[in-house]
């Protein structure tokens, strides 16, 4: 038998193919059942295992795919808390989320290479001041760039666009194209309303 390349089982013959990657979907699948991790259907694992850490609950839809060769996924999910991964969604290299009180990610969404998002701030701005907490919800069929930062109170509409390097802080409306620090809505389009992005 040929050996596998370095990033899996391309070179192997097709039915030594075939095992190896249902051997991996087993596995994965365990692994995300011990985690608490409630899922549709056969969720994809392309590369590395994602880093689970789930006190909460993590809903993850059918048909999505975890991608990751260079950096493991994190999910982290508190005591009470929620993460929602809607159907057919893709989540890249290194993307790291943390929700402490919901975070609803909608279907078909496509969440860039080393993105955070989190429903906290983590920290006190000021003495006394508590942890910024807030819900945040990004919509149906989003494309979020490379290298994005989404915080607490974040909501992103249908069929957005938010720009590699941005960060959001607060409202993009659906189908509209955000970039910047603090992301702007630079321009606003018009889809119909069961496109799927490519």
């Amino acid at each position: 038998m040929r050996q596998s390349s370095a990033l899996g089982v391309d070179t192997m013959p097709g039915m030594a193919r075939r095992l190896v990657l249902r051997l991996r979907d087993l596995s994965f699948r365990r692994y995300m059942t011990r985690r608490g991790v409630v899922f549709e259907g056969r969720p994809t694992l392309l590369g590395l295992k994602p880093t689970i850490e789930n006190d909460g609950q993590i809903m993850i839809g059918s048909n999505c795919c975890l991608r990751a060769f260079r950096l493991p996924v994190r999910l982290a999910v508190r005591e009470g808390a929620e993460l929602v991964l809607g159907a057919g969604s893709y989540v890249n290299d290194g993307v790291n989320i943390c929700a402490t009180k919901s975070i609803q990610i909608g279907k078909n969404a496509r969440i860039g290479d080393m993105t955070y998002i989190y429903d906290t701030s983590f920290h006190e701005l000021t003495p006394g001041s508590g942890q910024g907490q807030a819900p945040v919800s990004i919509g149906d069929n989003v494309w979020i760039g490379a290298n994005c930062m989404i915080l607490a109170g974040s909501t992103i509409g249908n069929h957005s666009v938010i720009g590699a390097g941005s960060v959001v802080t607060g409202p993009i409306p659906k189908m509209s194209l955000a970039v910047g620090v603090p992301a702007r809505v630079v321009r606003e389009f018009t889809v119909a309303a069961d496109w799927v992005r490519k």
